[in-house]
């Protein structure tokens, strides 16, 4: 086929659509739809009862994006009066990104009323997990901490309370990077306030205490003296993260946890916190400390020959001790 031939035959079948539109032939035109709370809602509604998990993500999302120019009265209202929980949690996150956009926190009282009232634990929790991914921490406390999670973490349903450890434990990490005395200290509260040892000890943990203030690092000595054996370990973890300057006192108190508690799981999260508060200076320290129980001098061997290789990152301290670990 010679190229003249080809250029018509382009030419001849860029002209169909126009062709066709005025040949009255009927084309396929895109609705246009309000982009209205009430709208948006049934489009998330119908994502969650039939939806791909793919899809699901994006009407969430589409709904947090266009939360913003929506009004907040309207997205109050749809969190007021939801009784499906996976749409609760979708509008619930759009208006704790309106709140945050508009820095406006006193935007965000429907949903505390909800996580923190409604009979159903089902709602209370999808309203939890509807703040994550938001500087929840501050916001409370600028609606006068009327809710906080100190005492949302002693709500009855596990649901909720999981909901509480995982808010805190995505925003340490995803939005302050760790670096937030507030949020270490709302980590150290709620810790301190709940009666399930696996939750303080995933909050503790996994919540940064970098930040924290010289208040918080003594609350969170404090708990090294908790009747609670699982909380005692999990302080002693925490408390290898603390600032520099809180670190001599740290070390005190986990040596005096090592050598006079007589719970091996303490003990060796005490030595855990040691050898992250000192790194490769702690080996004389932890040299020291053999005997004590021994039982755990493998331990105290693991984490000598970790810290000898003089790596410079934590995780990978820790890596590399856990490989050695008897």
């Amino acid at each position: 086929m010679g190229s003249r031939t080809m250029k018509a035959r382009v030419l001849w079948l860029s002209l169909l659509p126009g062709l066709a539109l005025a040949q009255g032939a009927p084309v396929a035109v895109p609705t246009r739809t309000a982009c209205t709370v009430e709208g948006m809602l049934d489009e998330v509604r119908v994502a969650m009862k039939t939806g791909s998990p793919a899809y699901r993500k994006y009407a969430r999302l589409r709904l947090k994006e266009a939360a913003i120019a929506m009004p907040p009265e309207a997205l109050g209202r749809a969190v007021s009066q939801e009784r499906d929980p996976a749409v609760l949690e979708a509008v619930g996150a759009a208006l704790a990104t309106k709140a945050s956009n508009a820095q406006k926190p006193e935007l965000l009282q429907p949903l505390l009323s909800r996580a923190s009232q409604d009979a159903d634990p089902g709602l209370r929790a999808a309203s939890v997990r509807a703040l994550q991914g938001s500087p929840s921490v501050e916001f409370m406390a600028k609606n006068g901490d009327v809710v906080t999670y100190e005492q949302l973490v002693r709500d009855s349903a596990p649901e909720v309370r999981q909901a509480v450890v995982e808010n805190l434990v995505t925003e340490s990490a995803g939005i302050y990077f760790g670096h937030n005395p507030e949020l270490a200290e709302a980590a150290v509260k709620v810790a301190s306030a709940t009666d399930d040892p696996a939750l303080a000890t995933r909050l503790l943990g996994e919540v940064s205490m970098e930040a924290a203030s010289p208040e918080v690092v003594r609350k969170l000595t404090q708990q090294l003296s908790s009747e609670n054996a699982g909380l005692r370990a999990a302080a002693a973890k925490a408390l290898g993260g603390v600032p520099g300057s809180e670190s001599a006192g740290a070390r005190r108190s986990l040596t005096s946890l090592y050598r006079s508690d007589s719970d091996l799981a303490v003990r060796k999260s005490a030595l855990e916190g040691l050898a992250r508060l000192g790194q490769s200076g702690a080996r004389p320290l932890l040299e020291s400390l053999r005997g004590v129980d021994k039982r755990l001098d493998p331990e105290i061997d693991a984490w000598l020959s970790a810290l000898q290789r003089n790596l410079q990152e934590w995780h990978l301290i820790l890596r590399e001790k856990q490989r050695l670990s008897p």
